[in-house]
């Protein structure tokens, strides 16, 4: 299948997430004295809910390469996450920081202000799987964004890939 916009290259955020927001329905907010542990479970709940896909590549991914593709390769992955986002409102690639600075503030949006971080997906469910490769280089990861259906879902009780 064959999306507009895909497939684009990105980068690892600087924290080492990996992040994809559906704004529309994201409730991120947890309080202005949130613990790190209160955060990773909004962070499962909202995954559980269509509404959030997050993983974490660690310290050593950010800045890498990103590749967000509706097919995935046939190269074999080393680790893989999946999940499932409801696109009805939009979906947009964000960070780790200002998924923090949602969790913080009641009136604060989940998406960056970058204006390319909107996905060019039509409305809809979108089952999400993030692939890493090994590389003699950096870590590279490849996010399959392609069609869910309507029963599809993926339950989190955590992030992945967060030890």
């Amino acid at each position: 299948m064959s999306m507009p916009g895909f497939p684009r290259i990105t980068s690892v955020d600087e924290d080492g997430f990996i992040c994809l927001v559906a704004a529309g329905h994201y409730d991120g907010f947890v309080g202005t004295d949130w613990e790190l542990d209160e955060l990773l479970t909004r962070f499962a709940e909202q995954m559980s809910r269509g509404a959030l896909f997050v993983a974490y590549a660690g310290p050593d991914a950010a800045g890498g390469e990103l590749r967000i593709v509706a097919e995935g390769s046939s190269q074999r992955a080393e680790r893989e996450a999946a999940g499932v986002i409801d696109a009805a409102d939009g979906v947009w690639l964000t960070d780790y920081t200002q998924l923090t600075m949602a969790a913080q503030f009641d009136d604060e949006r989940p998406e960056t202000d970058d204006p390319d971080s909107r996905l060019s997906v039509p409305a809809g469910r979108y089952r999400i799987l993030l692939r890493e490769f090994a590389s003699d280089d950096d870590p590279v990861f490849e996010l399959v964004v392609s069609p869910a259906g309507v029963d599809d879902t993926v339950a989190h009780a955590e992030v992945p890939w967060f030890e």
